[in-house]
């Protein structure tokens, strides 16, 4: 019995591994994997802590504020203004924890109904913009697209107008489709989609019924229509959503779990399969009804994010969303900071927009109670930077005003503010099954003050804003994460009065504050300060400098044949692969790989070094332009044969591998 067999166990319902992600994790390979199988209700015992947690959550900081309001209040003068307000500040996020606990209360999950139970005669297809993505990015989609069953068209929307592009597809299968304009970015490309399906049905050709949608960088897996096809014998079914789960391990968000998106895609989106609520469009890993985005003009193209603003008008005219909890594609999470901030900075700006655009604060006569709270504050959520830092600013105008904001003694009130500390943040993880890591949450927040400021400073001056793509690929020098200078001062100033006070406690400078109230505020800005520390160190860290590989490398360990000779897969990618030789092989300038369950296929020797131990190591890369090559490397790595890793179950693709290699 392998590793892999002794530590997860098999799932009756579906032959899949053990549903466990830190499980996975901890044997080398992909948490998302624990969702490879159809969706199901949660688990007993999850949802029973889940319960637990958001009661704990809730309770810690209401039981902490009836302390503080009973017995820790001054009693008279300026001070009990400013004590009260600070009370005001620490109770604000009550409201948002008891909201939440409701909102995800329920986050069961049911399969959809057998795609066979379609009308007779419904065509999909499914639609890959791109722009300016190096074909390590590009390849494998469009090969795992057009491998997928049941049949379907597979069109490949090319912005940049790039011939080798053409040529991969018609090696591959799909069609190539480009346009004599490049408005509107993604959308506009979509649409200009949209209006062929319309224009060559008119013309007497079978129309499109349903539309799939993937970024050019997430790659389906072999269920991604099997799985999905069958909500749509719901006619009112629009859009039909599935996670967005990512393979480049290690990527900034990388929180060793299921990354920072997995608590939106594991828990807030499954809570919205409920009457009223319905998820919104993530923009890839999705299908839509072609009739229900005609209904509505098509993209949205008024802003920047057209998949929440699509969604909105989908929600208008009365149609039905529905989150799918599978994995279903894997995409390329932003491997770096620059790439991160980029990323959410476009989110939240077109979050921003649509905030103004639908005048969300004035929706509820055409929304559910459920989708007017989750819209509304999903969009206000972007303004998190600035609630930062206020939360920042409250201890140090106490400190500098001098206030007495507490009476209680400085062990005591330490005391109880780290439990009820400690407490919120075990009940609000167990509320989110699991699903954060606080150090990495409280960096990536830090990171995020500056998206913050930019969404508030937008909502001031309304300028005009563009589409900006994530970068993929390579860089052309491996550099480190810049730190912006806000948060480098910020950091300086908090340290500077933390430090100035407790010189004061002691006597060393004039201070005005009496202990317990410099206790009191201090205990905020020590954390504050220490989170600063922590996303500081996250933007700088080498592992998230900027790479000069355009693929992603898995390391896997397997056996291969080179030339027929045995040999040991190292690592393999997009791009090539590494493989160990006994001593005495042989290595060409082209040798012939084949990977196990393939046939061979060329690759050529780039350098061969040889090891101490007399073994050799050949990196081999895949030759320009060799379309079958690619295809083949493509379909191993994510339509994975089955029995080609030994010890793993079938289902699980060869990108799951999480190896460390030595």
């Amino acid at each position: 019995m392998s590793q892999i067999d002794q530590k997860l166990t098999s799932d009756g319902s579906d032959g899949l591994l053990s549903r466990d992600a830190k499980q996975l994790r901890r044997v080398g390979i992909a948490s998302w994997v624990a969702q490879l199988g159809a969706p199901r209700p949660e688990a007993t015992r999850s949802r029973r802590l889940a319960h637990l947690g958001g009661i704990a959550a809730v309770a810690a900081p209401i039981l902490y504020l009836t302390w503080r309001i009973g017995f820790t209040l001054p009693g008279s003068g300026w001070s009990v203004g400013i004590a009260w307000a600070l009370v005001v500040f620490e109770a604000l996020p009550i409201a948002g924890l008891i909201l939440k606990t409701l909102s995800v209360w329920n986050i069961d999950s049911h399969p959809a109904p057998p795609p066979d139970a379609l009308p007779a005669g419904t065509r999909v297809a499914v639609l890959i913009p791109t722009y300016n993505e190096p074909v390590e990015v590009l390849s494998p989609t469009i090969a795992a697209a057009c491998d997928l069953e049941p049949a379907h068209e597979t069109w490949v929307l090319d912005d940049g107008d790039r011939p080798w592009v053409a040529e991969m597809c018609a090696a591959f299968g799909a069609r190539y489709v480009n346009r004599p304009t490049h408005d509107h970015a993604k959308a506009g490309n979509m649409n200009h989609a949209l209006q062929l399906m319309v224009g060559e049905a008119a013309a007497g050709a079978p129309g499109i019924d349903i539309i799939a949608v993937l970024d050019c960088d997430h790659v389906p897996l072999p269920s991604f229509l099997t799985a999905t096809l069958g909500w749509f014998t719901d006619p009112d079914v629009a859009l039909v959503q599935g996670p967005q789960c990512f393979y480049n391990g290690g990527a900034f968000d990388d929180d060793g779990l299921t990354g920072e998106q997995g608590v939106f895609f594991n828990v807030l989106m499954p809570s919205r399969n409920v009457p009223g609520a319905g998820p919104f469009w993530c923009g890839s890993t999705s299908l839509l009804r072609v009739s229900a985005l005609e209904d509505v003009g098509g993209v949205a193209t008024e802003t920047i994010t057209e998949d929440m603003h699509t969604t909105l008008k989908l929600i208008r005219r009365g149609w039905k969303t529905i989150y799918h909890h599978q994995t279903l594609a894997l995409g390329l999470a932003p491997s770096t900071p620059d790439q991160y901030l980029l990323q959410r900075r476009r989110w939240g700006m077109g979050a921003m927009q649509i905030l103004t655009h639908e005048k969300l604060w004035a929706a509820k006569s055409w929304m559910s109670w459920r989708n007017y709270h989750e819209y509304l504050n999903g969009t206000l959520w972007w303004l998190e930077g600035i609630t930062t830092l206020v939360s920042f600013a409250v201890p140090l105008v106490i400190l500098f005003t001098g206030a007495q904001t507490s009476t209680a003694s400085p062990p005591l009130f330490i005391l109880v503010f780290a439990a009820m500390f400690t407490v919120r943040l075990w009940g609000s993880k167990k509320l989110m099954r699991g699903e954060i890591n606080w150090s990495t949450a409280f960096a990536l927040r830090i990171f995020r003050i500056p998206v913050g400021l930019a969404c508030f400073w937008w909502l001031i001056t309304r300028r005009t804003l563009d589409f900006e793509v994530t970068p993929k690929g390579a860089a052309e020098e491996r550099l480190r994460g810049r730190t912006p200078r806000f948060l480098l001062m910020l950091t300086a100033l908090i340290f500077a009065v933390i430090a100035y006070a407790a010189a004061g406690i002691l006597g060393w400078v004039p201070w005005r504050t009496d202990p317990s109230s410099t206790v009191a505020a201090t205990a905020w800005l020590g954390i504050a300060g220490i989170i600063l520390v922590f996303g500081i160190r996250r933007i700088r860290a080498a592992q998230y400098a900027t790479s000069r590989r355009d693929a992603y490398r898995v390391n896997l360990t397997t056996d291969v044949g080179i030339d027929g000779l045995p040999a040991r897969l190292q690592d393999i990618s997009m791009g090539g692969a590494a493989v160990r030789l006994t001593s005495d092989a042989v290595v060409q300038d082209v040798v012939q790989l084949k990977l196990p369950g393939t046939t061979e296929f060329p690759l050529d020797v780039v350098r061969v070094i040889r090891e101490p131990t007399g073994a050799l190591i050949a990196s081999l890369q895949i030759r320009p332009n060799d379309w079958k090559t690619y295809q083949a490397v493509a379909l191993w790595l994510f339509h994975t044969p089955a029995g080609a890793i030994p010890g793993w179950a079938p289902g699980i693709p060869a990108v799951a591998s999480l190896e460390v290699k030595v």
